[in-house]
């Protein structure tokens, strides 16, 4: 199935897309048995993680033709349209983004131009600026009190220098969230220049290649410019610690539109559940070869339609249930931060929220699912408790983590539902294909959401509470470590 295109299906995403405003309609009552679960499963994922999707890449006609398909599969289902505009599914997400403009970015020596892109690229917490400065090694950057530890002892002033930084930390210091948190980059940047630095190169010795996640989400701008270069071109700079940097930072602002489908089933109730999983993936990798985000994350936006399938057929009057397939997620959980800025309900009316990003690889970390969240609710412990037996353990986490769309309804007080089977070796890579997918292990995992959301029926009022901030932090932290590598198709234990 490597080469599993469906040119007949093109027609109906577009007849789809276009005609958003078309009465919904549903089918025939949908049969809920193991095969016929599993059936409609592989169908969604394998279309959703068609290499004629081409990765599904925010802003693309992959990504349009993705968002076509879960189109009509609400209107099948029965999903009342519930997007910005009366009578759509749609909602038109607007971003300002970072470009960085090739030629008004470089970096160079008296005796090497560098490559942008190639061997350094800016951060987009860098400021813009044209610099000259002689270059100079401060290790890691840290000069911190508490721990005696300081890079800058021994060293020039800093002064009217172009600093070279090592970003990870040193193994031998501790690793609690409020020591990590002290030594954050954004601290050690923060200290660069406060020491009068023009400006930082930041490398990694594990990360061989220039990491395009410093393009994708950080903090606001720090006052002097920032450059990541790759190991190689690090290791010849320290040699050429002294001798003059040149470097120029652009960074341009430059909008787009992306896309949340949102469907609304309306059982008259005062309070609404929220049903999400991100549609969008990482497209095409640098052979050119389709990332098709079989499991990250068609399989959460095929199990959030299963649900949908099976409430539409439920008599409830608990809650309504708005299912919202986000976009823009791998690029910072654009669709979701828009959705919670702008809502199509008021969000004091949201009881909580489920969120379903890569539930397709049980195996993957043992015969087990990873329930995220579980203290954001102080009832959650006591419907993970008294749940029926299922043929997988789960592994609590008390924090609702960062790393995915739950992250804005987390901070706006709204308690969370969030499972996942894990990270795998083929994340992000090419090899995430549909038929790496465990999709007989998706149908216990698939009852288990089910009877969570019985559950909450009964319960009526769901409160909310906040989590300590150590677990969150900690996970996050090994989250983005191990996202670092994964941008390069490289095998999850070659990395950190």
């Amino acid at each position: 199935m490597r080469n599993f295109r469906l040119p007949w299906l093109i027609g109906l995403f577009y007849l789809a897309f276009l005609n958003t405003g078309l009465l919904y309609c549903q089918e025939k009552a949908f049969s809920f048995s193991d095969s016929a679960i599993l059936q409609r499963l592989k169908t969604d994922i394998f279309i959703l993680a068609s290499d004629s999707l081409e990765g599904r890449e925010a802003g693309t006609h992959g990504d349009t033709m993705a968002s076509a398909y879960i189109i009509d599969s609400f209107r099948k289902i029965g999903l009342e349209p519930a997007g910005s505009d009366s009578g759509s599914y749609i909602q038109l997400v607007a971003n300002e983004y970072n470009n960085f403009p090739r030629d008004e970015n470089f970096l160079h020596t008296d005796y090497r131009e560098y490559s942008y892109r190639k061997d350094f690229g800016l951060t987009s917490f860098s400021a813009n600026d044209k610099i000259t400065g002689e270059l100079l090694d401060v290790g890691h950057g840290i000069c911190d009190s508490i721990l005696v530890f300081n890079d800058y002892s021994g060293k020039e002033s800093p002064s009217e220098r172009v600093l070279l930084m090592e970003f990870p930390l040193p193994g031998n210091l501790p690793n609690d969230s409020t020591t990590l948190a002290r030594l954050s980059i954004r601290e050690r940047l923060e200290e660069a220049f406060r020491r009068g630095a023009l400006g930082v190169i930041l490398w990694n010795p594990d990360s061989p290649e220039y990491p395009e996640l410093f393009d994708f989400k950080h903090p606001s701008i720090v006052q002097g410019a920032v450059l990541f270069v790759v190991e190689d071109v690090a290791k010849e700079l320290k040699k050429s610690e002294g001798q003059s940097v040149y470097l120029m930072t652009t960074r341009l602002k430059s909008k787009m539109n992306y896309t949340n489908v949102i469907g609304f089933l309306n059982n008259r109730a005062s309070q609404t559940v929220i049903v999400g999983a991100h549609y969008d993936h990482v497209g095409l990798n640098k052979r050119g070869n389709p990332r098709c985000g079989a499991d990250d994350n068609a399989s959460g936006v095929a199990m959030m339609l299963e649900l949908a399938r099976f409430l539409t057929q439920r008599d409830n009057s608990s809650f309504n249930y708005l299912f919202i397939a986000f976009g823009a997620e791998e690029l910072g959980m654009i669709g979701s931060s828009y959705f919670c800025e702008h809502p199509v309900i008021p969000m004091d009316e949201v009881a909580y929220m489920c969120n379903f990003d890569m539930v397709g690889r049980l195996g993957a970390e043992g015969n087990r699912i990873t329930a995220l969240a579980t203290e954001t609710s102080p009832q959650w412990n006591l419907i993970y408790r008294d749940m029926p037996k299922f043929p997988f353990r789960i592994k609590p986490y008390k924090g609702p983590s960062s790393f995915s769309d739950q992250e804005c309804f987390y901070k706006k007080k709204i308690p969370i539902f969030y499972i996942t089977t894990g990270l795998h070796a083929d994340y992000h890579t090419y090899r995430d294909r549909p038929e790496r997918i465990n999709y007989t292990g998706m149908i216990p995992i698939t009852k288990f959401a089910e009877e969570f959301i019985i559950r909450t029926e009964k319960i009526g009022h769901i409160g909310f509470q906040k989590v300590s901030g150590k677990a969150t932090f900690l996970s996050d932290l090994n989250y983005y470590i191990k996202q670092i590598g994964h941008l390069f198709d490289m095998p999850l234990q070659d990395w950190p």
